[in-house]
């Protein structure tokens, strides 16, 4: 008798403090055979915490029940974690501890893994014992899945409101920090990105008639605002809330961006406007520039075969027009997608797929050695 293939659903969460990422992946005899993934916009400094199980059944919903399958029909939910930054909770325990108790109501215990800071898979009773072990975990299993098609690289996931640059050796992630702060402190974490970045983090001045002026410090406008104007991103890719809860045609991204220096439309040109804009994307991408020599000058210092063999891996919805643009300038040529290395279908909910994936690799792995 012929055996049945064997079948395994494993639904992937990136659970960020604006948006939760999720991807549905299908194995059957170790193969890919479908894929899925959906984004939910969900900034938690304005939700109720207790909708977060609404917001989770509603991504059970797109991805999963409307595709004909049960939520029964999954087998495994692997879990990264980097909402508990959100200010909606006091400390990062807090944080953790409220998204592991809404998960609990939506899904089976035992059907939970998360990836830790250490690059392990750990069930749900022990994300509870050691809570900050799973904070901001979500670079670990982007860089364990790469590692998979290419054993050594620098991956940077740019998305809409941080950048995570993560070296690669022997197919294993190497960072100095692992945590945020530490990240920080050794240039792998440049908080900045394409969508929700204030416009006084990028630059305190802009060009106005001649003069660099100092503008406000009111959330007038966001860094969306920027590339959505320079066509960097389109209406559809302007995912976030808008500064002033407008809409996101370019009308309304040019008057938000007036209202920086205080004006509006019956007092500047748009053509003064675009020049602002263009300044404002200069300056994001000489922040990013400084931070990104910053960390390659560390990781050669540190590990010198790195020298002459800078393999750049990119992913995230503003890895294009802010990473590449700025390793271009910089002369570097050996720039690879993450999505076509991986066959990851698409940039922004790649966090996603890639802990479904990064779990299905440790599950196999396991499996193997027994």
């Amino acid at each position: 008798m012929q055996e049945r293939p064997v079948s395994l659903r494993i639904l992937g969460l990136d659970i960020g403090g604006a948006n939760t990422k999720a991807a549905l992946l299908e194995y059957s005899d170790s193969n890919l055979i479908r894929s899925k993934s959906f984004i939910k916009y969900f900034p938690f400094w304005e939700k109720s915490l207790d909708s977060i199980p609404e917001m989770l059944n509603e991504i059970i919903d797109k991805l999963i029940i409307q595709d004909g399958i049960k939520k029964e029909d999954i087998d495994f939910v692997a879990i990264t974690i980097t909402a508990e930054l959100s200010d909606a909770f006091r400390t990062k325990r807090e944080g953790i501890q409220t998204i592991l108790t809404a998960l609990e109501k939506v899904f089976k215990k035992e059907k939970m893994r998360f990836i830790n800071v250490d690059g392990k898979f750990i069930n749900f009773n022990e994300a509870i014992s050691n809570k900050l072990s799973i904070a901001a975990a979500n670079w670990v299993s982007t860089a364990l899945f790469l590692g998979k098609f290419m054993k050594n690289a620098i991956l940077i996931d740019a998305g809409s409101t941080t950048i995570d640059i993560i070296p690669i050796l022997n197919s294993r992630p190497i960072t100095r920090g692992k945590t945020d702060v530490e990240r920080l402190i050794h240039h792998e974490l440049i908080y900045t990105g394409g969508l929700r970045a204030t416009i006084p983090s990028i630059t305190h001045h802009v060009p106005y008639k001649n003069k660099l002026v100092r503008i406000s410090f009111e959330k007038f406008a966001l860094v969306s605002d920027i590339h959505r104007i320079l066509n960097n991103i389109s209406e559809r890719e302007y995912i976030n809330d808008t500064a002033d809860n407008r809409s996101k045609s370019l009308e309304d991204c040019y008057a938000r961006l007036a209202r920086i220096i205080c004006l509006d439309l019956d007092l500047i040109t748009k053509a003064e406007l675009d020049k602002i804009a263009k300044y404002i994307y200069k300056k994001q991408l000489e922040v990013i520039s400084k931070e990104l020599s910053l960390f390659i000058d560390e990781l050669i210092k540190r590990i010198p075969e790195f020298q002459n063999n800078l393999n750049f891996v990119l992913t995230g919805l503003s890895a294009d027009f802010l990473v590449k643009t700025v390793l271009l300038e910089k002369g570097y040529d050996k720039i690879f997608s993450y999505e076509e290395l991986t066959g990851i279908p698409d940039n922004v909910s790649s966090s996603a797929f890639a802990v479904a994936g990064a779990f299905y690799n440790a599950l196999k792995e396991e499996k193997d050695h027994d």
